[in-house]
């Protein structure tokens, strides 16, 4: 088995119980392991339990809840230098948990994540809220505050978020107001995966890519698009069988999609290549 099959089975392990019970933190750094074998996960995990433990001794549960985020924000942007990452925001390391904390930068979704971890190991309640183009965290439950983490904890409103929607996408993307409930573990990790499999296949990384479609495929096995996506880039490896499999699928059962003729084009185009094989 070679280590990237050891830690696909591991990341399909770890999120395959209750949606509720997916260990964020795990996950993240299981993709992370996909690019850096010899990852001692268990380290990770510890560096972010101390974070959460040196925030636990600072705080108290009667504490006012801006009182708790501002003992948050000092820890984490003030003493460990956590910042978002303007300059080189694509730069895949943003998005490794490791890489985040070894160099102190990340982009919205990974910073959320330790935010996340940080907050609920001290006994607070905070979750990740995938606002389009963007992510944040929900710090003190259904009644709390928006939190940035990407702008070092900047506390928003819900008309912050609309905002932040705004400036990204403009009207082209209705806001919905369930954009601002809480995702889950799996629905975190995965915005984490499409943002590799985005920036490696703009790079032309296809080994990358294609193990960041694995992981993808480990959280939701019937989607479709991601199949699609697998089998293309299996044709363009020159692994026609699998590929053929893929693309298959995805014209059996999503025969009304847009691109339902390339793709079939696509496989035609297999047969033959298999059949001349």
């Amino acid at each position: 088995m070679t280590a990237f099959a050891e830690t696909l089975e591991q990341f399909r392990a770890a999120v395959s119980g209750p949606t509720a019970e997916a260990p964020l933190v795990r996950a993240a750094l299981l993709v992370a392991r996909a690019e850096y074998p010899a990852l001692d996960i268990d380290a990770y995990e510890q560096r972010i339990g101390e974070l959460g433990r040196r925030l636990e001794a600072r705080v108290h549960p009667a504490d006012a809840l801006a009182s708790q985020l501002r003992a948050a924000s000092t820890l984490l942007f003030e003493e460990c230098g956590l910042r978002g990452d303007r300059e080189t925001y694509g730069d895949p390391r943003n998005l490794y948990l490791n890489d985040v904390l070894d160099r102190g930068s990340g982009i919205p979704v990974s910073l959320a994540i330790v935010y996340v971890a940080v907050l609920r190991g001290a006994g607070l309640a905070a979750d990740v809220v995938g606002l389009p183009g963007h992510v944040v965290v929900r710090a003190g439950g259904a009644d709390g505050v928006f939190v940035d983490p990407f702008e070092a904890g900047r506390v928003l409103s819900a008309d912050d978020c609309r905002r932040l929607v705004r400036n990204v996408y403009g009207r082209r993307t209705p806001f919905r107001e369930h954009h601002l409930e809480p995702i889950t573990a799996r629905q975190t990790v995965a915005r984490v995966l499409q943002n590799l499999k985005a920036g490696y296949l703009q790079g032309g990384d296809e080994e990358r890519a294609g193990r960041a479609i694995e992981l993808l495929l480990a959280l939701w096995p019937w989607d479709l698009d991601e199949r699609r996506d697998r089998g293309m880039l299996r044709e363009r490896l020159g692994e026609y069988g699998a590929a053929l499999a893929d693309l298959e699928a995805y014209v059996r059962y999503r025969g009304s999609a847009r691109d339902i003729r390339t793709v079939d084009e696509a496989v035609r185009a297999l047969r033959r290549q298999i059949g001349a094989g």
